[in-house]
């Protein structure tokens, strides 16, 4: 059980942090002054494993309201510690500072906004640092005074427009915010800080930290990180994003809290985050690179695999199999041109090979040999099939690649996971985190995941979807609710599921509100956003369409306007 007096968040070093340290977190969904529906949901979220809870603020009132919630935890024997997570309101953020852990703001909150400028001289630069750095003064007094740390939220999609209009809307970008706002603090003398880069955009959520913990290392200044896919969505799309972004960090080295972002109740997250901090841990890397190292590797044509096409889906027939029944709903292939069989290095090695068909080759990745490779090279009808069984590490995975890649050969290689875990969760989860690299870094032709207790063909399909590797089906970057949403984010996102699912390869935002929802759909085809209680307001890119549509009517009108411009176009 955790102190009553409040608990400092601890700073510790970010790179190569031991991954078993890493706090899990959650927010609360209910409505900040609604004290008892808050603190049950807290206490919930708590049982199931959380370490901080975070709690909307979005007003003076609701900050101070945090100290009725913090009362009342600890009547009732709970000391987790609070985050007051606060939007478009310093003030609040000062109130708030004087009674929870940890106040999470976003650099947008301080920054001047729509002055039409598109340029700055460095002095009208500095001048806004300066600006800013005495809006957040008195917030730093109070931290200090008060011992409590300061998480600065950086989001694709809402940084300033003096870093738009230098960088655009990217990785950089956020990285050049998080590092802005961390000058302004050192100089204030105050260093209890966590950093935070988060997008629904898998890839650029990984870029912005792998960016943010190189400059660390180069500098020697480091600091603490929280991870998060943000609006990842539900189901098993929302639990790949998370394990693929937050998953690969990890296994990297880098995070020291984490919050699985999902449009689902706050207590499932916290199992689904345990897992992916239990996974990483498990298969972390032994001397990462703090780069993307995103490149497509180049390989040749094999069928329907290799060269420019999208990796594929092995799918469960009759395991090894599949590769010889081709599977028309899955390859999108009218002609089944593709007939693969089964063969191994003796046979390759002897010359068993015919020119007048295609192979594939199982390989376990930890017992890749040299020898192999004049024999490889003198076919380019094999596939390599690179198996998972007995789960060895990401590092001899890499190697194997980086093996495969120095011996020049071209041949496209497909992922097969062999697991035996009875939990699908976990299963799901460990799968992403496996695969997750070396399909977000485009290392891989196809995905082979294998199950004796359960179907894996559509965890494999939302795998290489959230990897932007293979679209199959309509995306939702749906965020998981907090006390600024006012109306049930759970049902409406599956009413819209099923209006829009028809749809492959739209994105599809479904935002609890216009305080997060405009910057953070960035990535999104269309939108559907709070607006007030029972109204939503339509929109396309950025674009809004439609306002204040009855919340009763939206789903039916986002649909609408998606049909009339697939007419239109």
């Amino acid at each position: 059980m955790n102190s009553p007096k409040k608990a400092a968040i601890s700073i510790g070093k970010m790179i190569s942090s031991p991954v078993e340290h890493v706090l899990v977190q959650t927010m609360t969904s209910t409505a900040t002054l609604d004290t008892l529906a808050t603190l049950a949901q807290i206490i919930r979220a708590e049982k199931a494993g959380a370490q901080l809870i975070r709690i909307s603020a979005r007003n003076v009132q609701e900050a101070a309201h945090l100290a009725i919630i913090k009362k009342e935890l600890h009547k009732q024997g709970c000391f987790i510690p609070l985050i007051a997570d606060i939007h478009f309101n310093p003030k609040a953020a000062e109130v708030a500072a004087k009674i929870v852990e940890k106040v999470r703001i976003n650099p947008g909150n301080y920054v001047d906004r729509n002055t039409g400028k598109t340029h700055w001289t460095k002095a009208e630069n500095d001048l806004e640092l300066q600006r800013i750095k005495a809006r957040l003064a008195p917030l730093v007094e109070i931290c200090k005074t008060h011992n409590t740390a300061i998480r600065v939220g950086v989001n694709y999609g809402s940084l300033s427009n003096r870093i738009l209009h230098k960088y655009g809307n990217t990785a950089e970008g956020m990285a050049e915010s998080a590092w802005e706002f961390i000058r302004i603090f050192q100089e204030l003398a105050f260093h209890q800080l966590i950093i935070s880069l988060k997008a629904s955009h898998v890839l650029v959520m990984l870029e912005a930290n792998f960016l943010f913990a190189k400059k660390a290392e180069e500098m020697g200044q480091y600091y603490p990180l929280h991870l998060g896919v943000t609006e990842a969505g539900d189901a098993d799309d929302g639990r790949v994003k998370s394990a693929l972004g937050m998953g690969t960090l990890l296994s990297y080295g880098i995070g020291n809290t984490i919050r699985v972002s999902l449009t689902e109740e706050p207590e499932l997250e916290i199992p689904v985050a345990i897992s992916i901090v239990q996974l990483a841990q498990k298969h972390k890397r032994n001397k990462p690179s703090f780069k993307m190292e995103y490149k497509k590797r180049r390989s040749h044509k094999v069928g329907l695999l290799g060269a420019n096409q999208s990796p594929v889906v092995i799918g469960e027939q009759s395991a090894a199999d599949y590769f010889s029944s081709l599977e028309q709903k899955l390859w999108h292939n009218s002609k089944g041109e593709i007939a693969f069989r089964e063969t191994n290095m003796e046979a390759i090695l002897n010359g068993e090979i015919s020119d007048s068909r295609n192979y594939y080759l199982p390989i376990s990745f930890n017992q890749w040999q040299e020898k192999w490779i004049k024999g490889l090279r003198e076919y380019k009808n094999i596939v390599l099939v690179l198996v998972n069984e007995k789960l060895g590490s990401l590092d001899q995975m890499h190697q194997s690649l980086k093996d495969i890649r120095k011996a020049g050969l071209s041949h496209p290689i497909v992922y097969k996971f062999a697991g035996a875990q009875k939990d699908r969760e976990q299963y799901l989860v460990e799968a992403s985190i496996l695969s997750g690299s070396f399909l977000l870094f485009a290392k891989l032709d196809g995905l082979w995941l294998q199950s004796p207790h359960f179907d894996t063909t559509a965890m494999a399909f939302s795998i290489l979807q959230a990897s932007r590797q293979r679209i199959s089906h309509t995306e939702y970057i749906a965020c998981p609710s907090c006390g600024r949403t006012l109306f049930n984010i759970q049902e409406k996102l599956q009413e819209l599921k099923e209006k829009t699912k028809e749809f492959v390869g739209l994105k599809i935002a479904v935002m609890g509100c216009i305080v997060n929802g405009i910057g953070e759909m960035a990535d999104a085809d269309y939108g559907y956003v709070g607006a007030a209680k029972g109204k939503v307001d339509l929109y396309k890119g950025h674009k809004l369409i439609k306002k204040n549509v009855a919340e009763d009517l939206a789903a039916t009108q986002l649909r609408r306007l998606i049909l009339s411009d697939q007419i239109d176009v």
